[in-house]
């Protein structure tokens, strides 16, 4: 099986502080990988130069084949990606979030409103898809910037610290929302987490 990931040495530095340490991981294709570690264990970072947010230092790495500095766009094309910090417009419903992002990433005009209602079905924000963002509760808007992730079909989606700040009840949603979303679309997932039980139960899927 090919691997979706591959890193070798990467390193990453900030005016002398070492952040990320040669780190050498394979990541197979369709596999649920996690890094698991503490605050300030450098696992955001990872995530960012993986993403192409952030360039290394030295080192390289291959994300869906492609070089992640010097075939950057190759790379932003073919991923997903929920921040740990909310990123969506609470100015906007839900579902008007999910065009907007589908316009971004060139989902042609005729697949867009099935695949977003597909979507919406699949993380259960179908009932709330036009009420406003502002009115969401926390576990909800999780759910929405997931289903962006998803909306232009990636081949890899990263979650960063995806269930940080959410109630036992509301993340034990969230984990099975990442389980189903692997095997509906076949992708692979990287995901940071510091809580031992959610690495233990989603990179074993």
């Amino acid at each position: 099986m090919d691997n979706a990931i591959e890193t070798s040495d990467l390193t990453r530095r900030f005016n002398g502080l070492v952040a990320v340490d040669r780190l050498n991981i394979s990541v197979e294709q369709g596999e649920v990988f996690g890094l698991l570690g503490p605050n300030g264990a450098g696992k955001t970072t990872a995530i960012s130069m993986l993403c192409t947010i952030l360039k290394p230092t030295s080192g390289t790495a291959r994300v869906n084949g492609f070089d992640i500095v010097k075939q950057d766009a190759q790379v932003r094309k073919s991923i997903g990606i929920v921040f740990q910090d909310p990123s969506i417009d609470d100015r906007l419903t839900g579902r008007e979030n999910l065009y907007m992002h589908a316009n971004l990433y060139g989902v042609p005009p005729s697949d867009q409103k099935p695949r977003i209602d597909r979507i919406l079905k699949l993380v259960e924000l179908e009932q709330r898809a036009d009420h406003l963002m502002r009115t969401y509760s926390g576990g909800m808007r999780r759910r929405l910037e997931i289903a962006r992730g998803l909306i232009h079909y990636p081949k890899v989606l990263f979650l960063d610290e995806p269930t940080i700040g959410l109630d036992p009840q509301t993340r034990e949603h969230i984990w099975s929302y990442i389980e189903e979303l692997k095997e509906a679309h076949d992708i692979t997932v990287v995901l940071t987490t510091h809580y031992m039980e959610e690495a233990d139960r989603l990179s074993r899927t």
